[in-house]
């Protein structure tokens, strides 16, 4: 793409942004009084578009395929066109877009709903999905795609095992869609306002199912999803029925654009505005793909544009949904670079069950599974290609290392969080995999992960241990300390970070102006790979972890650290109590301390009211810092049906804790001031 080219696309995206900042204010589906003018509808108690006759149909299906469409690409373009006429006239003088890697002849019109279909592959569900690698009993995993042929094309393609396969997977999907993001009242009263973004897509099936053509929006599944519900349409008539049975799809839209609402009862009559109002959508739909850069096809650019909208604001995924799109980017990248084969690429993807990747001879432990993301995936020679990935789906023109690394822990956690994700939500499993990932991204951000070529190799931690302690007596009694002195460390690392982050034995940094210790993760690690004692430590962790409990101390000889907990639940040794479990703590301000001061409250005797003072403020930058946390921790606790539980049933009457918050916030306020003004003026 030129540079030229570069600046129409980036203008193209600020475009479709500005868009979407329009559309989230009609469909934000805030409340409004009965009767307020401000509410918009699209043909509201109007007469609707007449239903289109078969014989203009016919005329535009004949007019695409006249402009080299395929024949059920035109044929299901012509009848969700709400005028057949329009749709002959635009395909004669498609507007050229811009995405990355090449050119999008496009055209806008009006559709009818139930001629569409939300791509079942929606990224908007990504942190949801249960992949093959997880072994989860009942779960085929994840439909593949969307994939497309390469060169100029007109055509994606996704395939799922079966017909039921499907349905399960784009009925999971319907459900987190309308469960995180309900617009059906928004659409109801005023419809669908601003444009969705369509593709033409055949639905495969790898049995003997013929393939399904079908209209999919690339951008607007949300939308699409709410409108469908208020139509009270299901999966099955939009993927299944409907395509091979026109009749009863235009009977369909004919019960809805033709009915007189005035000769309706009030509860019908209200239904039926309802479903007037969500019966079109205004679109853009994508005709053909033409590539200007190699090793861009159209599903690489379809998922780059998409991206472009909700990677970065105005809006947004969450952010393992950010995550999980980038790192599908950049597996693409890596396969059309010829890095990966197809077999590794299902593997790092989570496409290959446990009994398939055994058969590849790839890791199946679950800490193995992670590590070997990592080992593949950080090296600096992919640097190059892992950033064009993330590039793709981002309008960032550069990647930071920590972007870089985050994409590629979150693929590591993908089996991890499929398994999470089955699980009740009390389950302790489910808990610990919710609460290492914050620590596990950090970790990765280990520098010589990238900087040395290491692999998983099965070894058995006792195994990997005698490797790793040999390198670190070799690298001693030398002055050599070459890449080579590493590679059993960082295996042992990696594979140990896992467990250490599930079980609380690593945690993220604290922020914030304290004095307690703020090495990350990979810091500690990084000080654990210096000393017999933290290599002991990391095999003890992966020996722990796969048998399911806490990771236990050793002492410097090797021994278990035993102890009991006092009255506070804090451990001291004892050396006739229990093994102790390693803890963050513990190696922050014992094993590894880097200066700074455990921090714990206490009152000292004769203390002055400066010391007094000084306390008390430490005090409370530690419980603001852990408030902090804590939030952070609570806004990623899940319900029962999928998504952030209080997204879902909010914070009833948070009025006095607000109040308090609010008062402390003014007090502190006020104190800075008079700091400030206390300070000697610079002019002094």
């Amino acid at each position: 793409m030129t540079t030229q080219d570069d600046a129409k696309y980036e203008e193209t995206i600020e475009d479709v942004e500005e868009f979407d900042t329009a559309e989230d204010e009609f469909d934000s589906g805030e409340e409004m009084e009965p009767g307020d003018s401000a509410i918009w509808s699209r043909f509201g108690e109007g007469a609707l578009p007449p239903l289109p006759k078969m014989a203009a149909v016919n005329r535009a299906a004949a007019a695409g395929e006249s402009v080299g469409l395929p024949s059920e690409f035109a044929t299901a373009l012509a009848h969700a066109a709400v005028n057949p006429s329009e749709l002959r006239t635009l395909l004669r003088r498609p507007t050229r877009v811009n995405i990355a890697g090449g050119v999008i002849e496009a055209i806008d019109l009006d559709l009818y709903v139930p001629g569409l279909v939300p791509l079942p592959t929606n990224n908007r569900t990504m942190e949801k999905r249960v992949y093959p690698a997880a072994g989860a009993a009942g779960h085929a995993g994840p439909l593949t795609g969307p994939r497309s042929d390469p060169g100029e094309t007109t055509t994606l393609w996704i395939e799922g095992a079966d017909v039921s396969h499907v349905q399960d997977e784009t009925e999971r999907a319907r459900e987190y869609i309308l469960a995180n993001n309900n617009l059906r009242e928004s659409i109801a009263a005023r419809g669908i306002a601003m444009p969705v973004n369509v593709v033409f897509f055949e639905l495969r099936h790898r049995d003997s199912e013929p393939f399904m053509p079908l209209l999919g929006t690339a951008d607007g599944s949300s939308r699409i999803t709410n409108a469908q519900q208020v139509l009270g349409l299901s999966d099955s008539q939009t993927h299944y029925h409907y395509p091979t049975n026109r009749d009863d799809y235009r009977r369909f839209i004919g019960s809805i654009s033709e009915a007189d609402p005035d000769a309706l009862r009030p509860a019908a009559h209200k239904r039926l505005i309802r479903q007037r109002t969500a019966l079109i959508t205004p679109a853009r739909v994508f005709l053909r793909f033409t590539p200007t850069r190699d090793g861009y096809d159209y599903a690489r650019a379809v998922n780059a544009f998409v991206g472009m909208l909700h990677v970065d604001p105005p809006r947004p995924w969450s952010q393992t949904g950010k995550l999980e799109a980038m790192a599908e980017a950049v597996l693409e990248v890596l396969r059309g670079a010829d890095v990966l084969d197809d077999a590794v690429h299902d593997y790092l993807a989570g496409l290959l069950t446990p009994e398939q990747a055994k058969d590849e001879e790839l890791p199946v432990e679950r800490d193995e599974q992670a590590a070997f993301v990592l080992a593949a995936l950080l090296r600096e020679q992919h640097r190059d290609l892992v950033n064009r990935g993330i590039q793709d789906v981002t309008a960032k023109k550069s990647v930071s290392l920590s972007r870089r690394t985050d994409v590629i822990a979150e693929l590591a956690l993908r089996a991890t969080r499929s398994i999470a994700t089955t699980l009740d939500p009390q389950d302790p499993e489910r808990k610990r995999a919710e609460r290492m990932r914050a620590p596990y991204l950090r970790a990765a951000r280990l520098a010589r992960y990238g900087r040395v070529e290491w692999e998983v190799t099965g070894r058995a931690p006792e195994d990997l241990l005698e490797a790793a302690l040999a390198e670190l007596r070799a690298e001693s009694s030398s002055s050599h300390t070459g890449p080579d002195l590493w590679v059993n460390r960082l295996e042992l690392a990696a594979i140990a970070q896992y467990h250490l982050t599930a079980w609380g034995g690593l945690k993220r940094e604290v922020m914030g102006d304290t004095d307690a210790d703020k090495r990350g993760p990979q810091q500690l690690l990084e000080s654990m790979l210096s000393n017999d004692q933290g290599l002991r430590l990391l095999a003890q962790a992966i020996i722990d972890g796969r048998a399911g409990t806490p990771p236990r101390r050793l002492s410097e000889s090797g021994d278990y650290q035993r102890g009991v907990r006092d009255k506070y639940g804090a451990w001291e040794e004892d050396p006739s109590g229990t093994p102790m479990p390693i803890e963050d703590a513990w190696l922050r301000y014992e094993v590894y301390p880097a200066g700074a001061a455990l921090p714990r409250p206490v009152t000292p005797p004769n203390e002055t009211p400066r010391m007094k003072a000084t306390r008390l403020k430490s005090r409370i930058t530690l419980y603001v810092e852990q408030i902090n946390l804590d939030v952070e921790e609570l806004a990623s606790v899940e319900g029962a049906q999928g998504g952030p539980l209080l997204d879902n049933e909010g914070w009833a009457k948070p009025n006095e804790l607000l109040s308090h918050l609010m008062n402390t916030h003014s007090q502190i306020g006020y104190w800075a001031q008079v700091a400030k003004r206390q300070m000697p003026s610079s002019n002094g």
